[in-house]
């Protein structure tokens, strides 16, 4: 028995429907995460059940302290979370731990790597010697997709504030800044790849 034209049509529009709902679903679909954590020098897999408070710290001294220091740091934080909240609990923070603080720079809207960020500035006395600080906050995530807080810190030890140098160095850190896992984009060229192949 010969099919019509209409039962052809039908069952061409319900292939197409069931083939829009698979890449919708693959669209939708979070992406693994990567099969192993990365550092620097080695990798290994890492469960989300152990939490990566990771500090990359670099000093221009190997012995004793430094005069200048950069730290990058990387905390979790609940989902949902804005980045003016916790640029505001960051300066509740300080206001608590750090006594006599001098702000110089108030919180103010920045750029990273092309990520909403913010930039505050200020100083204050540990035990009686003078220290100097620019903070840098943004939101991010992991590779098991949870938002991490990212925090990069220029502290100086000289007693007359930051120098030249020394804020050159924290802002060339800052501008070189590439994200590995941006936060939109690669879920977005991911599903393009799935949907593609």
């Amino acid at each position: 028995m010969r099919r019509n034209i209409y039962d052809r049509l039908s069952e061409r529009r319900l292939r197409d429907q069931e083939r829009e709902r698979v890449e919708k679903e693959l669209a939708d679909a979070v992406p693994p995460p990567p099969e192993r954590f990365h550092t620097n020098e080695l990798s290994f897999v890492r469960t989300p059940s152990l939490k990566d408070k990771t500090f990359h710290v670099f000093t221009l001294t190997n012995i004793g302290p430094s005069p200048f220091s950069l730290v990058v740091g990387r905390s979790q934080v609940e989902a949902g979370v804005d980045l003016e909240t916790m640029a505001q609990q960051l300066l509740g923070e300080l206001k608590k731990s750090l006594s006599h603080v001098e702000w110089i720079e108030p919180v103010t809207p920045a750029e990273v790597a092309g990520v909403e960020a913010r930039r505050v500035e200020f100083r204050w006395r540990q035990q009686g010697q003078p220290v100097h600080q620019l903070q840098l906050i943004f939101l991010h995530q992991d590779e098991h997709q949870q938002p991490l807080l990212m925090q990069i810190t220029g502290t100086s030890n000289n007693p007359k504030g930051m120098t030249s140098e020394e804020r050159r160095q924290f802002d060339a850190l800052v501008q070189t800044l590439e994200l590995r896992y941006p936060p939109e984009s690669d879920k977005e060229e991911d599903v393009d790849e799935v949907v593609l192949s």
